[in-house]
């Protein structure tokens, strides 16, 4: 996955009906999920908490993530398809920005979609112009939203793991690749 297609998913569920949930990744909302994840995780679900995703999971087209469980939706299928687990990228938020080739203060960060922001215990997904997607519970909302790069305090970004970081002038190279041999082809045919 290219880091192109990490910021095309992550706009898609940003536009999609998320809320935060612990432990997810996009999966659809259920009672199930909820009791599943409420048991594996119970400090993590207040009684209120249980209540109000189990009211969503009422209403039909709820998916549930956190903050990891973005990115990790994009690595094993992206948002709408069958996700399919893979250990090799399954990372906290923590161990994700650990496991990075490439990282630095946040205010070295390079203009590049895709890259990976993080504070402690939260990350985003840079999309470009000042802008991050992040899977978040609080003041910036509930569920995959768009924020501000300055709206929240990271401190470092780095290169996410499973990640092909192609650079902006690459993102339209598989169609240029052709345009010589065209030219050429069309010269020999006297078109031009």
């Amino acid at each position: 996955m290219t880091n192109f297609e990490l910021v095309k998913n992550c706009k898609t569920m940003a536009n999609a009906k998320t809320v935060y949930m612990w432990g997810c990744y996009g999966q659809k909302l259920t009672k199930a999920l909820i009791s599943k994840k409420a048991a594996q995780y119970s400090n993590r679900f207040s009684a209120a908490r249980r209540e109000y995703l189990k009211m969503l999971a009422e209403e039909s087209g709820y998916y549930a993530c956190d903050c990891a469980g973005l990115i990790k939706n994009c690595l094993w299928g992206g948002f709408g398809n069958r996700l399919i687990y893979r250990a090799k990228t399954d990372f906290g938020s923590e161990s994700m920005k650990n496991s990075a080739e490439k990282s630095g203060k946040i205010s070295t960060l390079p203009e590049i979609p895709g890259i990976g922001v993080y504070k402690k215990d939260h990350v985003g997904v840079y999309i470009g112009n000042g802008r991050v997607i992040e899977c978040t519970l609080g003041s910036r909302g509930d569920g995959v939203v768009e924020t501000a790069l300055r709206s929240v305090a990271w401190t470092e970004w780095f290169y996410i793991p499973g990640i092909n970081y192609l650079p902006a002038a690459e993102k339209k190279k598989p169609l240029a690749k052709y345009a010589d041999a065209v030219k050429k082809f069309l010269k020999r045919t006297d078109i031009l």
